[in-house]
């Protein structure tokens, strides 16, 4: 009854619940804007002025109320004039990062042009390893840009190769002063500063189905640029005092990580520097998929619970020196202040130590408006707690609530009050368990709505592994942190002690895994349709018994429990997905499914398939592929082979190069897939052949329109294809060979083809310079309609069986503005265009 007795307590419904509801619309919504109006310096005083005039409005209003009831005009008066400024507020806090972000974008004009960057390096340097060898990345402030025309990104993104500063400069082309040489790059570290040349291009996410999450990672980050060193020219590493505060806490997180894992090598040292500074570089991505798979991923990161066992240090000590206080005072005062105060300061440190994180931001907000009253002698009511904190987080970083952990923990903390506010019942333990099992249920819909993917058995491991790491491992961790300038073997003792605690528990983790891996994580992928009911069936849980509440609670979740969707069984989907610079193309057929590549990614890092690729097949229940081609053996189009087959686990493998396990495509083979679909193997790999040649082309025929997907043949081998099958080889949807190279795309093979639509599968502003601009003007004179993946998202055909075509584009100028493409959803080709076109409308 404590929810009811909250809100018969606020009549007018002008407390923060409603007051965080509306701010939290208001900003999602201008975020959503497909187009967003960049004010100018006049409009933005004026709607400061009208702000200011509005809140003293308001002040006025509350000034001049009396202890009696006020009267009906003044109570609607204030429910008209609250919202507005909440309103107005909203807009402007969330309008101005918003639209600094797009304003500091790079010039589309800059793109891959060679730009001039003197910079400070701003975070911690990752280092990671490419197909290309030792890479590392880097976040840079921006002092100065040059040519000035591209002079807008103030945050970059470069990524450049390790042995790129390691190696000795001769000569520094700014002055062309005497040969000079560079120390390691290993010496390079936060705050140090580099004049380098580098190819920018705007920040470009991925838009698939189910997965259109597109640029707002970068926006999030404020990264206005992102790209490639090409050359370094100076250096300065500047230390002490001249450093930033912000530099030196790095450079302090980057030395204790070091430390850590010095000591304390392989995955635990990784996780232990993960708990002690925030630092997950290390952290690879079978260790993800282990604190995943036991729903662990809150726990061995900074988080909450951390930064709030940090606070019982500070509070016992700031209690100690009041009562010292009040010993030595004559009248024996006790400053009540200080618990509080001291707690706030070792939460904090905290806090900063672990980088201040959107977790730890959030942990430490609410923590402080817990003890904050108390500076004063007052308390604050908990069930305001959660709603001023997502205040606060939203006016410390309004465009945050578009990451999910911004609403995961706000979802897990406001379904923890509520379940308490219900359910006072029981003993400490019995309370416990019920807590633990209704957030175990609880959290379920909202990790599969974000992820598509949750733990099974989270809440279960969690009652042993919170219990360890929160209340030992983590002490002894930080406790090491402090004997470490002091007493060295002290600190090892204690950070052995954490380190072998946290080894026990991920070895039992490690053993266990086999055995639970196959049922212990639910993989699927739920829209609002789905989420919104089991969102209200979750919120009904805790309530008193009734009659029809069992019934009401499982239709609430009969659609969560619903397998996903299949394919139809007369049409056919073909979609070419947005894997940046890959290719990967999936064919449906009710239930058959074939996909052809599996797009890129870096060796020993995660696929591009894991957010292309994944997310649809969980969203179309697609747990298992008929037939998987990989065209050859390149990393762009078989760098997700081993993920996807993890995921939907093929029935049969094909190969341009064959090896032990897969069979080779063979020239002239035809299969039949499903009723209306026919495969045609058109080349296979010979001796001598290249990589590229030897890709596998593949045919599909379904209600007479041809698809066809030829790897990446060049101009030759595509010489060679037209005079063995001739006429035969029409074609009504063609992906671009080689992602659209100039070697590749002839004018013969184009003409002799004569297809409707040119897809390209490349990456945005690539540094191959794909597609050429001898193939887009060669398909232009030929009438064909080329889509770039890069610029429309995935583009996906529904093959109908009246042998129409409906085209759609993933990325369309409907979409919010940090994920707009130049292109419509329509990706219609024109309708006097050959075969099956001429019968199509959209």
């Amino acid at each position: 009854m404590g929810a009811c007795h909250y809100a018969a307590r606020d009549p007018l419904m002008v407390g923060p619940y409603p007051a965080l509801l509306l701010l939290l619309g208001v900003g999602f919504a201008v975020l959503q804007l497909p187009v967003l109006p960049t004010p100018t310096f006049v409009q933005l005083a004026a709607l400061v002025l009208l702000i200011v005039l509005l809140i003293a409005l308001l002040l006025c209003l509350l000034w001049r109320s009396t202890k009696t009831p006020a009267s009906t005009a003044r109570e609607s008066l204030v429910l008209l004039v609250i919202p507005a400024v909440i309103v107005i507020l909203g807009t402007f806090h969330v309008l101005i990062p918003a639209a600094y972000w797009q304003e500091r974008l790079l010039p589309i004009h800059c793109e891959r042009q060679r730009v001039r960057v003197d910079g400070v390096i701003d975070g911690l340097i990752h280092r990671f390893d490419s197909a290309a060898g030792a890479r590392v990345r880097l976040d840079v402030r921006v002092l100065s840009l040059s040519p000035e025309r591209c002079a807008g990104p103030r945050q970059l993104r470069v990524y450049l190769d390790e042995d790129m500063i390691s190696s000795p400069v001769q000569v520094n082309v700014v002055n062309r002063s005497p040969i000079k040489s560079m120390d390691k790059l290993g010496e390079i570290s936060s705050g140090s500063r580099l004049i380098f040349d580098a190819r920018l291009r705007r920040p470009w996410g991925l838009v698939n189905p189910a997965a259109t999450e597109g640029e707002k990672a970068f926006l999030v980050a404020n990264i206005h640029a992102i790209g490639s060193v090409s050359e370094v020219h100076e250096r300065s590493n500047p230390s002490g005092l001249s450093l930033g505060f912000s530099a030196r806490l790095y450079r302090i997180r980057d030395a204790l990580s070091h430390d850590i894992q010095t000591r304390i090598p392989g995955e635990v040292g990784a996780l232990l520097a993960a708990l002690a500074v925030g630092d997950r570089r290390a952290m690879t991505p079978d260790v993800w998929a282990r604190l995943r798979l036991y729903g662990l991923t809150h726990l061995l990161v900074i988080s909450g619970m951390h930064i709030t066992l940090l606070a019982l240090p500070g509070w016992w000590f700031g209690s100690g020196l009041s009562r010292v206080f009040a010993l030595l005072s004559c009248e024996g005062i006790h400053l009540r202040f200080l618990p509080p105060l001291f707690a706030m300061l070792g939460a904090g440190a905290y806090g900063l130590l672990s980088g201040f994180a959107l977790p730890a931001q959030r942990a430490l907000l609410m923590l402080v408006l817990v003890l904050l009253p108390g500076l004063c002698g007052r308390s604050l009511h908990s069930g305001r707690v959660l709603p001023l904190a997502g205040i606060g987080l939203y006016a410390l970083n309004p465009v945050s609530i578009l990451a999910p952990s911004f609403w995961l923990t706000l979802g897990a903390v406001a379904l923890l009050l509520w379940f308490t506010a219900w359910r006072n019942a029981g003993g400490g333990l019995r309370k416990a368990w019920a807590a633990q099992g209704f957030m175990l249920v609880a959290m379920l819909p909202l990790s599969l709505f974000w992820f598509q993917e949750a733990s099974s058995i989270g809440g279960v491991i969690n009652l042993v592994a919170i219990p360890l790491v929160t209340l030992a491992v983590v002490p002894l961790l930080l406790i090491s942190l402090v004997w470490a300038p002091m007493l060295a073997s002290a600190a090892d003792l204690h950070l052995n002690a954490a380190a072998t605690l946290l080894s026990l528990l991920w070895s039992a983790l490690g053993y266990w895994e086999p055995f639970l891996a196959q049922w212990s994580v639910l993989r699927a992928s739920i829209d609002l349709l789905v989420f919104i009911p089991a969102l209200m069936a979750i919120f009904l849980m805790p309530l008193p018994r009734f009659v029809p509440k069992k019934v009401i609670v499982s239709l609430l979740l009969a659609p969560l429990l619903m397998p996903s969707q299949k394919g139809g069984s007369n049409m056919v989907e073909l979609v070419f997905f947005d894997v940046g610079q890959g290719t990967a193309v999936l064919l449906r057929h009710g239930d058959k499914t074939l996909l052809y590549d599996t797009g890129g990614g870096s060796p020993g890092g995660p696929a591009t398939a894991a957010r292309s690729l994944i997310p649809m097949f969980r969203s179309r229940g697609i747990d298992a592929l008929q037939t998987l081609v990989i065209s050859h053996p390149d990393q762009d189009h078989s760098g997700g082979e081993a993920l996807v087959s993890e995921v939907a686990a093929p029935t049969r493998v094909r190969r341009g190069i064959a090896d032990e396990e897969a069979e080779k495509c063979r020239l002239g083979e035809v299969e039949r897939f499903g009723d209306a679909v026919i495969l045609r193997y058109l080349s296979q790999g010979l001796p001598g052949d290249s990589d590229n040649n030897a890709s596998c082309v593949l045919l599909l025929s379904a209600y007479g329109n041809n698809i066809l997907l030829a790897g990446d043949i060049d101009a030759r081998r595509e010489r060679d294809l037209l005079a063995y099958w001739g006429s035969e080889l029409k074609v009504d949807i063609l992906m671009a060979t080689h992602h659209g190279s100039a070697s590749s795309n002839s004018r013969l093979w184009l003409r002799s083809l004569a297809p409707a639509v040119m897809v390209v599968t490349a990456g945005h502003s690539n540094r191959f310079g794909h597609p050429a601009a001898r193939v887009i003007d060669t398909a232009a004179a030929q009438g064909v309609r080329v889509l770039n993946t890069a610029t429309h998202g995935a583009v996906i055909f529904r093959l109908l069986a009246d042998g129409s075509v409906q085209c759609e584009a993933s990325r369309n100028r409907w979409q919010p503005f940090w994920r707009r493409g130049a292109s419509d959803r329509d990706c219609q080709p024109p309708h006097s265009v050959i075969r099956g076109y001429n019968q199509r409308d959209n």
